[in-house]
């Protein structure tokens, strides 16, 4: 969880470290608790760096078990990172190609 809160406080225009736990819970060894601003609760909408900010912290957790322990001896504690890495990356792909499809459309017309 050091690997995550680390990132994201070094993360710009990311959300401030509010908590961290190391108390395993469900799957997770422990969890990294962000608070998003005022601003981005209300309007619901997330830049592009801020998702490409959201998969750099969501693997600090890795890279941090890769650092301290060594590129053998990492444990399986990253898989629910490495999901919600492609689970945005996939959305972030399915948002901006649609826009991208319509902007093109909308020019022809």
């Amino acid at each position: 969880e050091a690997g995550h809160a680390l990132v994201g406080a070094l993360m710009p225009e990311y959300d401030l470290v509010a908590k961290i736990s190391i108390i395993p819970r469900g799957q997770a060894g422990g969890l990294t608790f962000f608070a998003p601003s005022e601003e981005r609760l209300k309007s619901g909408l997330y830049s592009r760096s801020y998702l490409e900010n959201q998969m750099v912290v969501a693997l600090g957790g890795r890279v941090a078990e890769e650092v301290i322990f060594g590129q053998e001896n990492v444990t399986t504690g990253a898989s629910n990172d490495f999901m919600q890495v492609s689970r945005v990356a996939r959305q972030m792909v399915e948002i901006w190609v649609q826009q991208k499809n319509w902007t093109s459309f909308h020019r022809w017309n």
